[in-house]
């Protein structure tokens, strides 16, 4: 797997000043570390993490999303969800990271179903992104809605506003 961070620093917890440049200027925070100590262990047992990418952890209390790229099965990333769970001790969400906004934020809202997708243009200029998704599947996400729409924002950077229909 390809990391921010360099594979020796991250195992050893002793950052070279290419790495805790990184560290400092806040491309790499706290949660990431953690995220990536566990990748780094975790490679060895799970051999598909060879093929991918990891982008960066999202830490919203309760849990916790970690973001990889490069085509994961369905099947892999709920291994390792789980796998990751058992290590920091915090319930994770793995979302793999893709430029289309409609199938990230079908990841990020699961087991919701997504109706449609939005944008709104305000007289301000800014866009807003109105995400449809259905009354039924309210349950999932009504109790943590504004966590919903801050993580589309953090992830995509569009805000986000989620709407029940």
């Amino acid at each position: 797997m390809k990391y921010p961070l360099d594979k020796i620093c991250v195992k050893s917890g002793v950052f070279c000043p290419s790495c805790q440049r990184k560290i400092e200027s806040g491309v790499v925070t706290s949660d990431d570390i953690k995220v990536l100590q566990a990748l780094v262990n975790l490679e060895e047992k799970l051999k598909f993490l060879k093929k991918g990418e990891y982008v960066k952890s999202i830490d919203l209390g309760e849990y916790m999303v970690v973001l990889i790229k490069n085509g994961f099965e369905q099947v892999e990333l709920a291994m390792l969800e789980k796998e990751l769970s058992d290590i920091i001790g915090k319930r994770i969400k793995v979302i793999e990271h893709v430029s289309d906004l409609k199938k990230l934020i079908e990841q990020i809202i699961a087991p919701a179903s997504l109706l449609g997708i939005n944008k709104i243009w305000l007289p301000t200029g800014e866009e807003i992104v109105s995400v449809r998704i259905s009354r039924r599947d309210r349950k999932y996400i009504a109790k943590n809605k504004d966590q919903y729409e801050e993580l589309i924002e953090k992830i995509s950077g569009i805000k986000a506003r989620i709407v029940f229909e």
